[in-house]
């Protein structure tokens, strides 16, 4: 079975690639910041603002190394993307570590580590932190090629630990923070999610990533909707806990506002998919207003001589590769400069018109007509021989010849040839214009075959190509 090749909008790959280092960048940058606020003693600078949670020593170093992995990543150095795998390790261990002492309720002092760098004991990280370092560790140290699926899985798992904090910190803001989510800080949670979308953008050809990059409508969608997708449930929560705790809203009346928000935002969702179809199909109707154009005869609406061309080489190419059979049809409207000298231009394009639509009317689905030149006229029937040629060139004939032309009685000559081994586009136009001038010299409203092997005598009910003079 045929299979479309699936193909990547190269500039969207770059555009990830450029997303998953300037996130490293960030993530360090931001951790790096909480670690120096430890240091300096300076809490404004651990949380998010004044009153939040802080995000601890240990959790901010494991962000560093993280962070650092990722930006390591991109090197094509060997040598430093064994570094980062080593720093992925690291991040591993961290948070592995960390849920041990929660589990086990065993003191690793792993919230001690750098208790020499921060003036202050900052407490233990948050369960959901250190389970999203396992998950990031993970991440870093398999291979993109070799365990892409694996890797999706982790990343799924570390997405829904960053989501669920951000969904869990309305609630935390209203005082409910017994919640080990609750307990996440904020910006923990941003970066779990910077950094876990800079895992899968590191590599835009594999996995997830895989569609979003790709250069098609599903990519195009994916790109613009799924990250405000998987904001929604945050801000709905964020929404609630505000309505409730903020305002004294009752629950009731809060519910009531959050159901209106959310159909807000899923209306807008839905506009904004609408917008982008019909941007899209308009884009599309256009592309294929001009493909059209550039391809079509535009006083009688059959293909151009571009387009013809194009056919011929198309349908020459499936004659060497699969020895296929065609044959071309050339013909000429006859005594056409007579005409318009009698009758005017206007009254021999209403005559090109009305032949276009005799050739569309005659012709099988798979045959091509169009307009080579002022009023000569190919056709292409593919699967066709010399005598099948004769049988459609003879419908043409009839149906010139029964027509009501509306000023005097128009007629045409033509000449027909089916293409051989070796065949090459000027040999077999050569051939077909050959015959059709030998059918104006025998008299005109007539068809003409062309000989292509003198050798083999082929008797038919047409007369045979003349030898020139």
């Amino acid at each position: 079975m045929f299979t479309v090749p699936f193909h990547h909008d190269l500039a969207v790959v770059r555009g990830f690639l450029s997303f998953s280092r300037a996130s490293a960048l960030l993530v360090c940058g931001a951790a790096l910041i909480v670690l120096a606020g430890w240091w300096l003693q300076r809490s404004p600078l651990t949380t998010m603002w004044p009153g939040q949670p802080a995000m601890t020593a240990n959790a901010a170093a494991g962000f560093v190394l993280s962070g650092g992995s990722l930006l390591l990543s991109h090197h094509p150095a060997p040598s430093w993307s064994g570094l980062a795998r080593w720093l992925s390790l690291g991040v591993l261990v961290l948070g592995a570590a960390t849920l041990a002492e929660y589990l086990w309720l065993v003191d690793l002092r792993i919230d001690r580590l750098l208790g020499e760098l921060s003036a202050r004991d900052s407490g233990r990280m948050a369960e959901p932190v250190a389970a999203g370092f396992v998950l990031l560790g993970a991440l870093g140290l398999l291979p993109a090629p070799r365990w892409p699926r694996v890797r999706d899985a982790l990343a799924l798992g570390a997405l829904a630990i960053a989501m669920t904090g951000l969904a869990s910190y309305g609630i935390a803001l209203a005082g409910k923070g017994t919640m080990p989510f609750g307990r996440m800080p904020l910006h923990s949670a941003l970066l779990v999610l910077l950094t876990t979308l800079g895992w899968l953008c590191a590599s835009p050809t594999l996995g997830l990533t895989r569609v979003a990059t790709a250069d098609t409508l599903g990519g195009a969608l994916a790109r613009r909707l799924l990250l405000p997708a998987l904001l929604l449930s945050a801000v709905f929560a964020f929404v609630f806990e505000l309505l409730q705790s903020w305002l004294g809203l009752p629950e009731t009346l809060a519910f009531v506002f959050v159901a209106l928000f959310s159909g807000g935002a899923v209306a807008g969702l839905v506009w904004w998919v609408a917008s982008l179809f019909d941007k899209l199909e308009r884009q599309r109707r256009e592309s294929t207003v001009l493909r059209n154009d550039a391809g079509t005869d535009i006083l009688t609406g059959l293909p151009n001589r571009r387009a013809f061309d194009e056919a011929l080489a198309g349908l020459l190419r499936g004659q060497r590769e699969h020895d296929t059979m065609f044959s071309l049809l050339m013909f000429d409207l006859d005594h056409f400069k007579t005409f318009n000298d009698e009758f005017g231009h206007l009254a021999g394009d209403q005559v090109l018109r009305i032949t276009g639509h005799l050739l569309r009317a005659a012709l099988r689905p798979a045959d091509m007509a169009a307009r080579y030149g002022g009023e000569e006229f190919v056709l292409l029937l593919p699967g066709t021989d010399i005598s099948g040629a004769s049988e459609v060139a003879t419908r043409l004939l009839d149906a010139f010849r029964g027509f009501a032309w509306p000023h005097c009685r128009v007629t045409v000559s033509i000449g027909m040839a089916q293409t051989v081994a070796g065949d090459v586009a000027e040999d077999l136009i050569r051939r077909a214009d050959s015959a059709l001038y030998d059918a104006k010299r025998g008299g005109r409203d007539r068809a003409v075959a062309a000989i292509a092997l003198p050798q083999v005598s082929r008797p038919g009910p047409f007369p045979r190509a003349a030898p020139g003079p």
